[in-house]
């Protein structure tokens, strides 16, 4: 039995002192009765902490006390309140035998008494002297369990609290994690858009500016210009990237040795493509700066990494489409090009288009991908128009 803490053993103790103060005043000065008294007195000390020692202590008292004395005293009250805490915060079984402990005492009491009270011991005069004393320790039973189940509702209240506490807490550390997962996400995106673009728009000028160079020397610093001016921007736009992760902002970026530019849209579009050198045609329809920056960045990724795939998986001499409608009711973006199609090395399947599509579905846009009937692969991403505009006053 979990003994209870110092303070409930103090009030038990105080309750018993003021019962036994009581019952001493009307016993004194009979040395027997006091002692008697004394004895019904003692368990309620340890009523809580030790329950069964203190129901077994009063029962033998409570024997004693019927047999020698020929009248009850006030200390019998140490019965029902022995019952109650019983009821309130022991076990069922222990509460049970007090309550069968205390219903026999409630019918030997009177029995003994009105025995040495011959003008007294009537029919009618025991059976209300049962029936009271009884109904006194069956109406203390009650009133404990009652309690008993109050305070057990209010601990399952009380756990049921903390089950949604722990429950609100591993919902919000899961938002945590998802939006950590969503931000690794984002990042290995950019990430990946930045590099695979400019290598293989490296890759593409070292190429061709071998071939080119060899039949047209004079032409080899605008190649290696380009190749270098790629090669400056891919690592501006990395070292951006990381600052803006270290939370410092556009000063961070600054302090990095990056010059803050916004974040690319479809006005840079015609830069993207020149750096082709012909290989890409752009056809743009529609007002541009009816296109707010958040899709304008989606469209221009699209477009970025459908171009990279151009060029690592279309084959050398490969030439490319960009179509972008810009409507009323949605924004419509088309890639298309004449490559090796369904006989690339490649289906086009792969992160980078996995990417493409997480950007367009935030927009709860659609993107298809896949070889075109005739050769050649098609990107074509489309975007609600609500979804997507620049909004009132841009």
């Amino acid at each position: 039995m979990h003994t209870p803490e110092r303070p409930t053993l103090l009030q038990d103790a105080g309750l018993a002192v003021g019962v036994a103060a009581v019952s001493l005043f009307f016993a004194y000065p009979r040395p027997g009765i006091m002692a008697v008294v004394l004895a019904m007195c003692a368990p309620l000390v340890i009523r809580r902490a030790y329950p069964r020692v203190a129901l077994a202590t009063l029962t033998v008292a409570a024997l004693v006390h019927v047999v020698t004395q020929d009248s009850p005293t006030v200390s019998v009250v140490a019965v029902p309140i022995l019952v109650h805490s019983l009821a309130r915060w022991s076990t069922t079984a222990d509460a049970r035998a007090g309550l069968v402990i205390a219903l026999a005492g409630a019918v030997l009491g009177p029995a003994r008494w009105l025995t040495d009270r011959p003008e007294e011991a009537t029919v009618a005069g025991w059976a209300t002297s049962v029936t009271a004393t009884a109904g006194m320790v069956l109406t203390v039973f009650v009133a404990g369990r009652r309690g008993r189940d109050r305070d057990e509702r209010e601990a399952q209240r009380e756990r049921e609290r903390a089950e949604r506490r722990r429950l609100e807490l591993a919902e919000h550390e899961r938002a945590l994690e998802a939006a950590a997962a969503q931000a690794r996400t984002a990042v290995a995106r950019e990430v990946h858009d930045i590099i695979a673009h400019s290598l293989s728009v490296i890759a593409v000028h070292a190429e061709g500016g071998r071939a080119l160079t060899a039949r047209h020397p004079q032409r080899a610093p605008e190649v290696l210009e380009t190749i270098a001016e790629t090669a400056r921007e891919s690592l501006d736009d990395l070292r951006e990237l990381v600052a803006m992760l270290r939370g410092g902002g556009p000063a961070a970026a600054g302090r990095a040795g990056a010059s803050y530019r916004p974040a690319p849209g479809i006005g840079d579009l015609d830069e993207l493509v020149s750096r082709l050198d012909g290989r890409v045609r752009l056809q743009v329809h529609g007002n541009r700066r009816q296109v707010g920056p958040v899709a304008g960045m989606t469209l221009y990724r699209v477009v970025q990494e459908s171009l990279t795939n151009v060029l690592r998986h279309a084959g050398p001499g490969a030439a490319a489409d960009v179509r972008l409608d810009i409507g009323e009711r949605a924004i419509d973006l088309v890639v298309r090009d004449d490559g090796y199609g369904a006989a690339s090395a490649t289906d086009g399947r792969g992160t980078g288009l996995a990417a493409m599509r997480e950007r367009v579905q935030l927009h709860d846009g659609t993107l298809t991908a896949g070889p075109r009937e005739g050769g050649g692969f098609e990107v074509h991403a489309v975007l609600p128009a609500h979804r997507a505009t620049a909004g009132p006053g841009r």
